[in-house]
């Protein structure tokens, strides 16, 4: 899943266990000029379009209560138990979370100051 709205930068922040789906996402929020996807086995499964400067939609209340509601759908459908996992993510990038940030550095511990890197090294 990946997201352009997140808070406090203006990358796009993508999580996943698969590098391709991944540049997917990536690639698809491209093409939409902003938004949030989830793909999973090389498809598009839910994704909802922010054209304006990646973090705002121009659809009307009813659609981005679907596209919401089917990403959320998709990301359970993937195994994720978060109760919002789209907005788990995209607060992860900002400051005032007291213990965890993801940075392009990698995953923080605010409280030791150590960096994590973002990939898993594979088994």
């Amino acid at each position: 899943m990946a997201s352009s709205a997140a808070w406090d930068t203006t990358c796009i922040v993508v999580v996943g266990a698969d590098e391709t789906d991944m540049a997917l996402c990536v690639n698809r929020i491209r093409e939409l000029q902003g938004g949030a996807v989830v793909v999973d086995g090389g498809r598009v499964v839910a994704e909802l379009p922010m054209p304006v400067f990646g973090i705002i939609s121009e659809a009307p209340l009813e659609t981005l209560i679907d596209q919401r509601r089917a990403l959320r759908e998709a990301i359970s459908g993937l195994g994720v138990v978060f109760p919002d996992p789209m907005l788990t993510l995209i607060t992860l990038t900002g400051g005032a979370i007291p213990y965890l940030r993801i940075c392009e550095e990698g995953l923080v511990n605010l409280k030791d100051g150590l960096t994590m890197d973002l990939f898993c090294a594979e088994e």
